[in-house]
């Protein structure tokens, strides 16, 4: 699977765009990039199996460090989705501050189709 912006330089808290893949999506990895020196950035990973109601499967909050590096890069594992999105639901300090979330995922070994376990 080809790395995807879930996030595009936003400026302000919300989900993103909804993207649905032809497969089982199990293993996550983002990069998130800030610009703009905020004091706190956190986003979800938040999946869907219908494309119409959304849970948050995981969180993620940038550390100390990871804001003063301006990336921090997160691993979720045996998180099987079909439709996903990134939420940035802080977004705190900063000077005009933007944030990038960038995805790549890892099909199902064992799970080819939609509603193939």
């Amino acid at each position: 699977m080809a790395a995807i912006n879930l996030l595009n330089a936003v400026t302000s808290t919300g989900a993103g765009t909804i993207r649905k893949s032809p497969r089982l999506v199990h293993h996550h990895v983002f990069q998130a990039d800030i610009t703009g020196g905020p004091s706190a950035v956190t986003f979800t990973l938040e999946g869907s199996l219908d494309g119409a109601t959304f849970d948050t499967i995981s969180t993620h909050a940038f550390s100390a460090g990871q804001l003063t590096n301006t990336m921090g890069i997160f691993i979720d594992v045996d998180k099987p989705l079909m439709y996903f999105r990134a939420n940035l639901t802080v977004l705190t300090g900063g000077t005009a501050p933007t944030v990038t979330v960038i995805h790549e995922g890892e099909y199902a070994s064992k799970v080819n189709r939609q509603g193939e376990f």
